[in-house]
């Protein structure tokens, strides 16, 4: 074998083990990430007689709180920066005020920045959230400054709020308020007095019951299978109602887009729509009725289903 020849040999198998070599240190790199991926940074459980309380309070990450049908509660911190999962080994929060404890049967999960704020270099960026177990009959008060927060499973009051991040509601009853400053509120079988507003998402409710208020900015509100009163306002989205029963009232505004509303047939209402066009086709109704303005009683008056649109158009449906 001449010298080039060997030359030529000994490059490519250098080559080949280091390309071996890094793919076995990536495959090793990523099981490690893998196996921390979802590993609690603390851990904290409590016993308590229901129903009872829980306050969560974050500055930059998430919340999800799950009721069960235990009396305990379990706390589970995480702590995450730029996409990658820490626990206490691989650093420490000597920038965070930390509280999670119990008081009675209030049980409190405090994450707070030391200082001023966001530092280049520190501990400053990370974020904190929270992943709670509670009983069913929990009230709440979580605040977030950023991050989304998920709730599902719980009977009582429930204060809600977060500066950015999506709003996931489910399975609740009881009283809510619920806000965001820029995100969507998604509502599933909820029951009781609802009041949510967002300034600037869209908000989606499926199967609801009670009173419903509900309100955005700039984003669509859709409403299916909702049973009660209800109140739905938005500055520049479309509306879609599907109204199942009616209370006391329904009021269903928008300043720039389109409304959609289907109601059972023969149900009894009081009708106020108006619009820049109104399509609907009525039986047994006593009022006035033009191109875009709908008033008077249907199926001899009920509760007040009103609508309006500036700019849009307002379509009534039965089924």
């Amino acid at each position: 074998m001449t010298t080039r020849k060997k030359y030529l040999t000994n490059v490519i198998f250098a080559l080949t083990l280091s390309f071996l070599l890094t793919i076995l240190l990536l495959s090793t790199a990523h099981a490690t990430s893998t196996n921390t991926q979802d590993e609690p940074y603390r851990i904290e459980s409590f016993e308590l007689e229901t129903p009872g309380e829980l306050n969560v309070n974050t500055s930059g990450g998430h919340i999800t709180v799950e009721g069960s049908s235990t009396n305990s509660v379990r706390v589970e911190m995480y702590v995450r920066k730029n996409g990658r999962n820490y626990l206490p080994e691989d650093t420490n929060l000597d920038d965070w005020t930390i509280n999670i404890s119990q008081s009675g049967n209030a049980v409190t999960a405090e994450a707070k920045r030391r200082g001023s704020g966001w530092k280049l270099f520190g501990n400053d960026n990370f974020s904190i959230s929270f992943v709670v177990y509670t009983p069913e009959e929990m009230s709440t008060n979580l605040n977030t400054s950023g991050g989304h927060i998920e709730m599902k499973g719980l009977v009582g009051n429930q204060e809600i709020s977060t500066s950015g991040g999506h709003l996931d509601l489910n399975n609740l009853q009881g009283k809510i308020e619920a806000r965001t400053s820029g995100g969507h509120i998604d509502l599933a079988d909820l029951e009781g007095d609802i009041e949510v507003r967002t300034s600037g998402g869209h908000i989606d409710v499926k199967n609801a019951v009670g009173k419903l208020a509900v309100k955005t900015s700039g984003g669509h509100i859709d409403l299916q299978n909702v049973n009660g009163s209800v109140e739905a306002k938005t500055s520049g989205g479309n509306i879609s109602a599907d109204l199942k029963s009616i209370d006391q009232f329904a009021d269903l505004r928008t300043s720039g887009g389109n409304v959609r509303i289907a109601v059972p047939a023969n149900i009894k209402l009081d009708l106020n729509l108006r619009g820049s066009y109104v399509n609907t086709r009525l039986e047994n109704f006593s009022g006035e009725v033009d191109r875009n303005e709908v008033e008077g009683k249907l199926n001899g008056g009920g509760p007040m289903l009103s609508a309006r649109t500036s700019g849009g158009t307002v379509s009534l449906s039965f089924q």
